[in-house]
């Protein structure tokens, strides 16, 4: 059985590398695809660096107008809540006049 094995996966990786080198995907081989793949991912040409730009820039422009426009759309509130009663603001007032 582990022969059967071994001979099965052996014969299924050799079709996959005479596919990847003969095959015809395109008018091109799947090798040729991964080797131009490749080149573009670790040497990209000019073109695809502005792009690249670009994609940035606009998603900078899209955040930076989400947020105005939440800023924009964002009711304001009233004045502060007072917190202190009026007896603690006699309070204070009276040791305010007495530093003086």
């Amino acid at each position: 059985m582990g022969i059967l094995k071994f001979l099965v996966w052996t014969v299924c990786a050799v079709a996959l590398g005479i596919f990847l080198a003969k095959g015809n995907i395109d008018g091109r081989s799947p090798l040729d695809h991964m080797e131009k793949a490749w080149k573009r991912a670790t040497r990209p040409t000019q073109m695809d660096k502005m792009k690249d730009g670009v994609d940035r820039v606009k998603g900078g422009l899209e955040d930076a107008f989400e947020d105005a426009k939440d800023a924009v759309g964002r009711k304001t509130e009233g004045a502060p809540r007072e917190r202190i009663t009026a007896e603690d603001r006699e309070a204070v007032n009276r040791l305010i006049a007495q530093k003086k």
